[in-house]
């Protein structure tokens, strides 16, 4: 453990591990966790949370996961030395919404190999100052933490949900339709394919992937696609248009075009910046 820091109803440890054999973890608590991959090579890794499926693909430096309290969350991994974030936030965290009210973080939507510049580089910044032990950086952090939840709040909450409430996909389905996303992102993947393959309309899997995953299918398969993209930057030296097709993006510049909008960088600079600089 390289730092461990604490504030009401809020934990962060910030931690270096060698999996360079294979390494188990998991995850069933009644607070919100949210893992934030901060370096280090990971050649395999697996990941599931309870009913929301599973992503197969190791991950890149600011990669997230974000597991719901309650929910159980499962993971293998193989690499080398790796450098990761915990951040634990109690439901009975609160935050301000104006008018003076303050409302808890009950529910936070589940999130598997998501990116968030902002989460990452926080909880990164947030590591850092609490491996410090004076006044100004105690300071900073607890103010840092405050943001965090607000972000989290604004980000990540559960929608309100009318009555009757809609349907969400069965655990079992929800592992099929991740898997057959990861399985086949590299060629094109049509919503009523996975309508199809969920037995529903499109109108009925557009509305329960919603309250699944909490994105669109749309939104979900580009956010795949650009993980992956992003993980072969990192760990390989084919070209980026090979990349890009691999991903399932049309062309160099469709790869390009999507990772600028995600992160504001090009794929080429991604891949030159983060070979050259290490987080921890």
């Amino acid at each position: 453990m390289l730092a461990q820091a604490h504030w009401p109803d809020v934990e962060l440890v910030l931690c270096r591990e060698d999996i360079r054999q294979r390494t188990l973890w998991a995850i069933d608590a009644p607070r919100h966790t949210v893992i934030v991959h901060l370096g280090g090579t990971m050649r395999e890794l697996d990941t599931e949370i309870d009913g929301v499926g599973a992503t197969h693909a190791p991950p890149s430096p600011g990669d997230i996961w974000l597991v719901p309290a309650g929910k159980r969350y499962a993971s293998q991994a193989m690499g080398q030395v790796i450098t990761y974030a915990e951040l634990r936030i109690s439901p009975t965290a609160d935050v301000d919404i104006g008018a003076d009210r303050r409302v808890p973080i009950e529910g936070l939507m589940p999130r598997l190999g998501h990116r968030d510049e902002f989460l990452h580089y926080s909880v990164a910044r947030l590591g850092r100052l609490s491996q410090q032990d004076d006044d100004v950086s105690a300071m900073m952090a607890e103010r840092l933490q405050l943001l965090l939840r607000q972000h989290l709040y604004d980000g990540y909450r559960l929608p309100a949900v009318p009555a009757p409430a809609p349907a969400s996909l069965a655990p079992r389905m929800a592992r099929q339709l991740s898997d057959h996303i990861e399985d086949t992102l590299g060629q094109r993947i049509a919503l009523a394919d996975l309508a199809s393959l969920a037995g529903m309309s499109v109108h009925q899997l557009l509305i329960a992937f919603r309250r699944t995953f909490g994105t669109t299918p749309a939104q979900y398969i580009l956010a795949q696609r650009l993980r992956r993209a992003r993980w072969y930057l990192l760990n390989g030296s084919d070209d980026i248009t090979d990349i890009a097709h691999a991903c399932g993006f049309a062309s160099h510049s469709h790869l390009s075009a999507a990772f600028k909008r995600d992160t504001g960088i090009t794929p080429r600079q991604f891949r030159d910046g983060l070979r050259m600089r290490a987080t921890y």
